[in-house]
C-alpha cells in the first residue's frame, strides 16, 4: 500500500539513513507500522486476494 506521512514523529530510512520522515513524505509498505497509526494516511491499497487469485489461475 502507498502511505503519506501527515504528522511529525515517524522515523524510517531515507537513502539508507535513519531520519524523521517529513510531513508529506510518501512511501510503500506491506502494512502500516504500529508507531505510524494516526500519523499516516493510505493513498493506495492493493488487494492481496486479487494477486493470489491470478497466481492460482496461472498454474
Amino acid at each position: 500500500m502507498k502511505l503519506r506521512v501527515t504528522k511529525c514523529g515517524c522515523f524510517g530510512r531515507i537513502d539508507g539513513v535513519v531520519a524523521e520522515l517529513p510531513v508529506g513524505y510518501e512511501f510503500h509498505a506491506i502494512d502500516i507500522p504500529t508507531a505510524f497509526i494516526e500519523r499516516v494516511i493510505v493513498l493506495e491499497q492493493q488487494s492481496v486476494e486479487v494477486e493470489a487469485d491470478k497466481k492460482k489461475k496461472g498454474k
